[in-house]
């Protein structure tokens, strides 16, 4: 498998980068949350533009509105 590294970062960069502590990149990695992603080892690798691209929240869900539609 050849892996363009310019294209990657590691999972201590990408928390840096959303904010948030590396051990939550490892539990979204772990949830596929990051298309492309590639684990080598202990390690995963994490395209950039997914990183960029990241959304907080679970996919497919929207936030707020009960079945009657308030808050």
């Amino acid at each position: 498998m050849n892996i363009n590294t310019d294209e990657y970062m590691d999972a201590s960069d990408a928390a840096d980068i959303l904010g948030i502590k590396r051990a939550r990149i490892s539990q979204l990695c772990n949830e596929g949350r990051f298309p492309g992603q590639v684990k080598i080892g202990h390690f995963w690798l994490i395209p950039r533009a997914a990183v960029a691209g990241y959304t907080r929240g679970k996919p497919g869900k929207k936030k707020g509105g009960g079945a009657d539609g308030s808050k």
